[in-house]
């Protein structure tokens, strides 16, 4: 729960930072544009690690692998590591302060059209 809320207020400083430098002002349409662009990014690529690390694309990987080697290196091939074993750190913190990010523009976003 401390890294999701550490992760939380850094992108809210990221946030802040992007409003001032990209929009150029500090309004509450710049901010839920700009936490809408952070927290997306979080959440995708904390979605896209999760996918990796549950072991989805390994079989996939190897047979590509054994496909496009050629005989002489398949022990190359092999002693490769897959995509599930790269992947192998805890999400769980990058996809709270992403979906808090996106909560957080929600909430901006019903005060704007209200």
């Amino acid at each position: 729960m401390k890294k999701i809320i550490r992760n939380f207020l850094i992108s809210h400083v990221v946030i802040i930072l992007l409003m001032l430098i990209y929009f150029k002002e500090m309004t509450l349409l710049s901010y839920i544009n700009a936490s809408f662009i952070i927290g997306g990014v979080l959440t995708f690529l904390g979605l896209v690690s999760f996918i990796f690390s549950t072991g989805f694309f390994d079989v996939f990987t190897v047979s590509m692998r054994k496909v496009v080697t050629s005989k002489h290196r398949m022990d190359d091939m092999m002693a490769m590591r897959k995509p599930s074993e790269i992947f192998s750190g805890n999400v769980s913190p990058m996809l709270g302060s992403g979906a808090l990010i996106l909560i957080a523009m929600g909430i901006g976003l019903l005060l704007f059209y209200i």
